[in-house]
């Protein structure tokens, strides 16, 4: 996984791999800088872990080099907002979205009461 490629100063806040600026949907994980469909909800949570963009693994790490621990399908590369009909969430796999980030909300916000006013 992403320990074995961002270590030491080379880490994001939360541990994972640093990315450009943004958030993925809710139903999404970031997966080396971009947002995929959360394994687990792909597979019911029977590989809930991203190994690459089409594969999911029972466990992290290591253990995925094992392909009895991996499911690999064309239909997991995807983005979380398929279904929905809103270009806002895309259905492809895709960089973090500034759009989804607090200062990116806070900024809406200060320019609709701008707006009002």
């Amino acid at each position: 996984g992403s320990a074995l490629l961002c270590n030491g100063y080379d880490v994001s806040a939360d541990g994972s791999c640093p990315h450009k600026p943004g958030a993925c949907l809710e139903n999404e994980e970031l997966h080396l800088g971009i947002c995929y469909e959360k394994c687990s909800l792909l597979t019911n949570g029977e590989f809930p872990h991203r190994f690459a963009a089409a594969s999911c693994c029972k466990v992290k790490g290591l253990g995925c080099l094992n392909f009895r621990n991996v499911k690999t399908s064309s239909t997991f590369d995807k983005g979380g907002g398929e279904g929905d009909r809103s270009a806002a969430t895309p259905s492809a796999a895709h960089g973090p979205l500034e759009s989804l980030t607090e200062l990116a909300q806070t900024q809406r916000q200060q320019q609709q009461q701008q707006q009002q006013q």
